[in-house]
């Protein structure tokens, strides 16, 4: 036999399998085999090199030897189109997708006609993400052939949608809104076009119009969890709680393992302020997603708002763990640190929030407050400085200016913080609790007095303000009004010392001893380590007779004071009622020793002339 007889031999048994069916691969051998007989005889035949691609190619899959096949042809016979496009097609299936464009190309620049080619670069177009050139090339071959239009819309609609999508990441959603119509005008049936469109409405604000396209995909496919997961997104923005959680329940339904699902439901009841059941949800999709930066961060938000601030830090160590790059995960941590006090920790986490992100001002008064809070005031009014710079409008951080610069005495500064405040934010009654006290530092009682009223006129239970006003009304001998003052701070919060002791001493100037007696019995049982407390219960006890008891508190007094000149006067005048002259005179010299080395010579005569009576 010639190189022609098994050529056409080849190709006979080529032609009959394919009218049977199905070819064995025994029999796809023996055409190969003839094929490769026929070369054997003619090394330049090309059809024989072309129909042996084709059958390595189509059938044995075969496809680096296909490409061999190919080239050869190629080199044959540079011209001929075929052999670029099938072996730009095996390319393809070997994944070399810039090989297999450069063939297609190559193939329509020696036939601009064949339309073959220009949908099979499409599709490797398409596989890359040039959504662009893949869309042209399937525009051209519908063009071209009435036979390949009917069946490559779905690869057009597919490539707008894919288009569309990364339109999308980018940010530009008009064009992905754009780019999802076209491809539901390819194919008007898409469930999953209409889910991507609807969540492009949803990032321009418009979740009406999404919620109308989510409910058109889940008509063409009742069970796609994404578009319920999507419109339980849309309603959560509506504020339509009970209908996003539905929504999730249902892709949850349909696929238990959609974290994200999991993660949005715990949204949902974090904000309806069903922790625990939050929790759980975090849990669950952290279980199918353990390293979900997002969902570690709102999993210890959660733990923050159920107190259980430990495990709040731990959620978002392990968020900065996988993401060390979330600034404000810093800021969350920071927070959480201030409120345990622990202010070196939070600096720490501030200036690692700065260093990410140096144009945020409350991280700067966030920083600034740590700082206030360890003393240190000055470094705090410059980060202040730094947050009004960005954001001359920020409340938190004027108002903290201002309670640093009343810490350095400088009230005038001070008081132009807090009115710049309260000309913010009119309702905000700390402010004018601290510019009453700031005010009365500068000796204005009378607008002190006006701010310590608005505090408590826009809040009824600012237990400060009741305080202060009461000082204020004691330095101003109302007493009356600085009794009625501090019942009102007791009634808010009955677990402060001071409070009893400052209604005591307003009881005692008005002669209600008895009444002092049991104000700063309430103090001492609070706090026993006050001297000032049991002296002045002491006095309280012998202004109604009973010395005894008053020397017991005295001693007590000056146990926990023992260089306090004035608790000796007054158990040595004790001590002189009851006739105990010694020891009144030994207390009478200790306080004239006292007032000489505190240089209070008057108080140190006055003494002396009494020990001289005694002595008498």
């Amino acid at each position: 036999m010639n190189a022609d007889d098994f050529f056409n031999q080849g190709l006979d048994e080529n032609l009959q399998a394919e009218y049977q069916g199905a070819m064995s691969d025994d029999k796809l051998l023996c055409i190969d085999a003839d094929y490769t007989q026929a070369i054997n005889l003619n090394d330049d035949w090309v059809e024989a090199y072309y129909h042996q691609g084709l059958i390595k190619s189509a059938e044995l899959k075969d496809y680096q030897g296909a490409i061999a096949d190919f080239e050869r042809v190629i080199e044959i016979d540079p011209n001929c189109a075929e052999a670029y496009y099938h072996r730009a097609n095996a390319r393809y299936f070997l994944e070399d997708y810039e090989g297999a464009i450069a063939d297609h190309h190559q193939a329509l620049l020696i036939n601009p006609q064949f339309a073959q080619a220009y949908h099979s670069r499409g599709n490797a177009y398409f596989i890359i993400g040039d959504y662009d050139n893949a869309i042209a090339d399937y525009h051209q071959t519908i063009e071209l052939s009435t036979q390949l239009a009917n069946y490559i819309h779905l690869d057009i609609a597919k490539a707008f949608h894919y288009r569309g999508v990364e339109r999308g990441e980018r940010g530009d959603i008009q064009g992905a809104i754009a780019d999802f119509q076209q491809a539901l005008q390819w194919h008007p049936y898409s469930a999953t076009t209409y889910s991507s469109r609807g969540s492009a409405y949803h990032a321009l604000g418009e979740y009406q119009q999404a919620i109308a396209d989510y409910e058109r995909s889940l008509q063409l496919n009742p069970d796609l969890p994404e578009a319920y997961h999507n419109r339980g997104n849309a309603r959560y923005a509506l504020q339509d709680y009970q209908g996003a959680t539905e929504d999730y329940n249902r892709a949850l339904e349909i696929y238990p393992n959609f974290a994200l699902a999991y993660h949005n439901r715990g949204l949902v009841r974090a904000h309806l302020k069903d922790y625990w059941a939050a929790i759980e949800d975090f849990n669950q999709a952290l279980l199918l997603n353990c390293n979900d930066a997002q969902t570690f961060c709102q999993r210890g938000l959660v733990r923050e708002k159920i107190g259980d601030y430990q495990g709040a830090i731990a959620d978002l160590s392990l968020a900065l763990q996988i993401n060390p790059n979330l600034a404000l995960v810093y800021g969350y941590r920071a927070n959480i640190y201030r409120q345990l006090g622990a202010y070196q920790q939070a600096i720490a986490d501030s200036n690692q929030l700065l260093e990410l992100n140096s144009n945020i001002a409350e991280a700067y008064c966030d920083r600034a407050s740590a700082h206030r809070q360890l003393g240190d005031y000055q470094t705090a009014i410059e980060d202040y400085h730094r947050a009004l710079q960005i954001n001359p409008d920020l409340v938190e951080a004027l108002y903290g200016r201002g309670v640093a610069r009343e810490n350095l005495q400088d009230y005038h500064g001070a008081v132009k913080d807090y009115t710049q405040a309260i000309e913010l934010l009119p309702e905000f009654s700390q402010a004018y609790c601290h510019r009453g006290n700031a005010r009365r530092h500068l000796g204005t009682e009378q607008g002190a007095m006006a701010d310590y009223n608005k505090a408590l006129q826009i809040n009824p239970n600012l237990l400060e303000a009741y305080y202060n006003r009461g000082s204020l009304r004691y330095a101003q001998a109302d007493y009356e009004g600085a009794i009625a003052d501090y019942t009102q701070a007791l009634q808010i919060n009955p677990q402060v010392a001071a409070f009893y002791s400052d209604r005591a001493n307003a009881r005692y100037v008005l002669q209600d001893y008895q009444g002092a007696i049991e104000d700063y019995d309430q103090a001492i049982d609070i706090n026993p380590s006050f001297a000032e407390d049991w002296y002045n219960r002491g006095r309280s006890l012998s202004m109604l007779g009973d010395l005894q008891a008053a020397l017991t508190d005295l001693d007590q007094a000056l146990q926990l004071q023992p260089h306090w000149a004035l608790a000796y006067i007054v158990r040595a005048d004790i001590y002189r009622s009851l006739e105990y002259y010694q020891r009144a005179i030994a207390d009478f010299q200790k306080a004239a020793e006292l007032c000489y080395l505190e240089g209070n010579l008057q108080y140190y005569q006055q003494i002396l002339d009494a020990i001289a009576e005694l002595q008498q």
